[in-house]
């Protein structure tokens, strides 16, 4: 597609593409690939299966769309690779769920085939708000900027909840759940601290060190026995905090009133986390 083409029918032409991709998932049966690891005289097995494979293949596809988009409507080709990817986060983590979502639902219904009809549509509206947000992104004098800033951050922290809950979920030993907080967080931070790419080298720093961070909370949620809901809800209230503290302080506003806000929107949060049931 040329230079010249709508804004839009890019987004278009991606939105398709990964519908194509999860229909292509759906149909196709891969066997799976499995492997064998030893960790510290500990077994470890991995199987990854089609749907995987094929899921991996059109997140890729979204991260080189996306890249497109926002090379050609910055206005300059010459955009840094780091910047640009700050814009797939999102749209990649819509298509890798439902990439592995949406093909598994033939076997868990017999009604499959609407639900299935369904789960495709919800999908690609909702693959079309994040784009069409990510869009009004990428110039910070955009004058729908704030309204798509807004949005991203409750999508993105809606995002950083499921991910969170869905590791302490799985109960794996520090070895494997830190490092995978630290993943999973590193790109969610990039999404909100995200700006202007003059902040570029800044914005990567504050993004790693929220995720060391979340990293050592995780190693001290792993002694606690925390379920799944409360331990992603901690995650996600020391996630808004520190994200919050690093952006106010990327903007030159950082003061101790600003600071003790996030104490106590920390302290609130974590009340209503232990009212809600206690700590088991």
């Amino acid at each position: 597609m040329d230079a010249e083409s709508p804004p839009g029918d890019r987004s278009v032409v991606l939105i398709s593409l990964v519908l194509a991709g999860i229909a292509v998932a759906s149909l196709a049966t891969i066997p799976p690939l499995r492997l064998s690891l030893n960790i510290l005289g500990s077994p470890l097995g991995i199987a990854v299966d089609g749907v995987w494979l094929i899921g991996a293949l059109v997140v890729a596809m979204t991260a080189v769309g996306m890249d497109a988009i926002v090379r050609v409507e910055s206005g300059h080709a010459d955009v840094d690779a780091r910047f640009a990817a700050t814009f797939w986060i999102l749209p990649c983590l819509v298509t890798l769920a439902a990439a592995v979502a949406i093909p598994r639902l033939h076997a868990a219904s017999s009604d499959w085939v609407a639900q299935w009809v369904a789960s495709v549509i919800l999908l690609g509206g909702l693959l079309t708000l994040v784009i069409v947000a990510e869009r009004h992104t990428i110039q910070l004098d955009d004058i729908h900027y704030r309204t798509a800033r807004l949005g991203l951050n409750f999508m993105t922290y809606g995002a950083a909840l499921a991910l969170y809950a869905a590791i302490h979920g799985l109960h794996q030993r520090s070895l494997i759940s830190v490092p995978a907080v630290c993943l999973v967080t590193f790109p969610l931070a990039l999404e909100i601290l995200r700006s202007s790419e003059e902040q570029l080298e800044n914005t990567w720093v504050h993004a790693g060190v929220v995720a060391l961070i979340l990293g050592e909370i995780t190693w001290g949620l792993n002694l606690q026995g925390l379920s799944a809901l409360r331990g992603g809800g901690i995650l996600l209230v020391a996630f808004y905090v520190f994200c919050g503290v690093a952006q106010q302080h990327l903007a030159g506003r950082l003061t101790r009133r600003v600071v003790m806000e996030y104490a106590l929107t920390a302290a609130v949060g974590l009340g209503l986390i232990v009212w809600s049931g206690g700590w088991g």
